[in-house]
């Protein structure tokens, strides 16, 4: 999917591709249906049960789990198949208050997965941006740890029933992982550190600079960190930064040819709205043009490479398929539309985000003269853009943001607003020559790569930390 922070929709569409490891048949009926048993009792009413992990007589999963209905009582548990390597996961829907400054305030239910490794394991919170998926992180790899992952709020399952958008902010949402790290702390009580990619790498960064004590260091993978509504930075990027002078006029030479062929484009789309029953809230002349002036942010991205752009001669189909391979015309459907509002929201009121430039191209918009992502903003909501907390975390991240990893790929259009730690500070940054926006530990060479965990075992005293594969 497109673009911007929501790195997550490309990331949904590669998993989906990939199934998880089916929970393993246990050898002995006998055997089965102890565990069974034991599972049904363990959860009592308030768990859904969905398959049982395979547990061995020195493994602790299911100690664990009645101790999480103790923290919770008030939980919806479900048991989910576990990865290789792993005791067991579960769904967990976390009662949370909307408004954690009000001991009055009403009650959400947030979703967190655990993934089990075991109790004498390290653990790795996740900061999710957006919606969660279950999938393991290359820091719960490296440290062969305990995963969390904590879904942001107002997004996927997380959406409280009093959709009031006032309690869309990160002061809330760092309230939000900190309650729940110290509740699991009761039961994971060996060392945590904090991860996340794009909008949750910002997130990751920002928690380790908000509760320092709370974890031993903090791996933020491709953090952007607006400093205004549409941040400029990421224009000046990809018009005269990312890659080469020849690769970023061709970039440009084929947003204008995508305009210049919207009378083509416009079955075509009709043709994937019919297909794949949505509708684009834009209209298709609009959503054209959005598509256009989107392509270079996603086109840098992504890492794509230049032979990739279709030439001069390429017809309509040829240009409607890259447009979906690196825009993703979906992105402005209506399904789409409406579970990226909360993001929106957040982006246009307090995180920022980038802007569209129409330099060169303004001649060919008619349905869209002044282009703006308000225009993805819930209709409901006040949208009043306020940057003191990010400027705030900005600031501090850079001058006392310890023990923090960034990981940045140099393509990358949101690397123009990633952090550059002051260097008396125990901070590290990676940049990945040809690095997109996927960009990971295990894709730097070896001796960055070494860098990476030996500046890690000195930040957490972990010694077991392995170079990623």
């Amino acid at each position: 999917m497109k673009n911007g922070f929501i790195f997550a929709v490309p990331s949904i569409q590669i998993l989906q591709k990939n199934s998880f490891r089916n929970i393993h048949i246990l050898n002995k009926m006998q055997f089965q249906k102890k565990i069974i048993l034991a599972v049904s009792l363990t959860l009592g009413s308030i768990f859904n049960v969905v398959s049982a992990p395979n547990a061995g007589p020195k493994e602790d999963w299911m100690d664990t789990e009645s101790r999480l209905k103790k923290i919770w009582p008030n939980a919806q548990i479900k048991i989910l198949s576990k990865f290789d390597g792993y005791q067991a996961a579960w769904e967990i829907l976390v009662p949370q208050k909307l408004n954690h400054q009000d001991p009055n305030s009403s009650i959400f239910y947030q979703r967190i997965y655990i993934d089990h490794k075991g109790l004498k394991s390290p653990n790795v919170l996740v900061t999710e941006g957006y919606q969660i998926n279950h999938r393991l992180h290359e820091p719960s790899k490296m440290l062969d740890a305990n995963q969390i992952t904590v879904e942001y709020r107002y997004c996927g399952q997380s959406v409280p029933t009093n959709l009031d958008w006032n309690y869309l902010n990160h002061a809330q949402a760092m309230l939000d992982f900190y309650k729940i790290q110290n509740e699991l702390k009761k039961i994971y009580k060996k060392k945590w550190i904090v991860t996340g990619v794009s909008k949750g790498g910002t997130t990751a960064a920002i928690y380790k600079i908000q509760y320092p004590k709370s974890v031993k260091a903090a791996m933020a993978y491709v953090a952007p960190f607006p400093l205004a509504q549409e941040d400029p930075r990421t224009i000046y990027h990809y018009r005269k930064v990312a890659g080469t002078a020849d690769c970023r006029k061709e970039v440009f030479e084929f947003q204008k040819r995508i305009l210049q062929n919207r009378d083509q484009l416009i079955p075509l789309i009709e043709n994937l709205a019919k297909q794949e029953e949505v509708t684009f809230p834009l209209g298709i002349g609009k959503t054209i043009e959005y598509c256009a002036l989107e392509y270079p942010f996603s086109f840098w991205q992504w890492g794509t490479n230049c032979t990739e752009i279709p030439t001069n001669e390429a017809n309509a189909v040829d240009i409607f398929n890259h447009l979906e391979e690196i825009v993703d015309i979906n992105f402005y459907d209506d399904k789409t539309f409406e579970k990226f509002k909360p993001a929106f929201y957040q982006f246009m009121t307090e995180f920022g985000y980038y802007g569209f430039d129409t330099v060169g191209l303004s001649h060919l918009l008619s349905a869209e003269k002044n282009p703006s992502n308000l225009v993805f903003c819930p209709a409901d909501a006040s949208i009043l853009y306020n940057p003191s907390y990010m400027i705030s975390m900005t600031s501090k991240a850079r001058t006392s943001g310890q023990k923090i990893l960034y990981v940045y790929g140099a393509l990358d259009t949101w690397t123009s607003c990633g952090i550059q730690p002051d260097k008396k500070l125990k901070a590290l940054r990676l940049d990945l020559a040809g690095g997109g926006h996927r960009t990971k530990i295990r894709d730097f060479p070896i001796e960055q790569k070494s860098l990476a965990v030996s500046t890690l075992k000195k930040w957490t005293g972990i010694k077991n930390i392995q170079l990623p594969q």
